[in-house]
């Protein structure tokens, strides 16, 4: 009897693992680094959010676009830890600005992105944080990108 139950036990446990989905979750800070704002910095694309009018944005499936099949989510969280104003880029065009203390969560897809930051200031100078590389692979992946002074 005690020999059944420790296999019926080691079975629920066996069972609990396997059922439990298989979770990344990444979290990386980096430092600003002060330049020059007339610079021309290659990590930007455009530096203000413009459309054209035949641009083809999918939406994501958060917003009514195509459902992925399988387990797919990947969380993006950018966590401005700096008591600056910060423009956050993806893949080099804007996705969107942070105050002080802020956190952005941007809709992202799966592939390959870079992340880049970047805080500009009255007298020409910037901080920029970045590039970094984030693969968001299909699967459950959190990933925190945390800007620090």
């Amino acid at each position: 009897m005690k020999r059944n139950l420790i296999q019926i036990v080691i079975a629920a446990c066996f069972a609990a693992l396997v059922s439990l989905p298989v979770t990344a979750q990444t979290t990386v800070a980096s430092s600003g680094v002060k330049a020059q704002a007339s610079v021309q910095d290659n990590n930007i694309k455009t530096a203000q959010a413009i459309n054209a009018p035949d641009q083809k944005i999918i939406a994501p499936a958060s917003k009514g676009g195509p459902r992925a099949k399988g387990a797919f989510d990947c969380h993006l969280h950018i966590n401005n830890s700096t008591a600056l104003f910060v423009d956050f880029y993806f893949n080099g065009y804007p996705a969107g600005s942070m105050g002080p203390w802020g956190d952005l969560y941007p809709e992202i897809t799966v592939g390959r992105a870079t992340l880049y930051a970047r805080a500009v200031f009255r007298d020409g100078s910037v901080v920029t944080f970045g590039p970094r590389n984030y693969d968001c692979t299909g699967y459950d992946n959190s990933y925190t990108w945390t800007l620090t002074p």
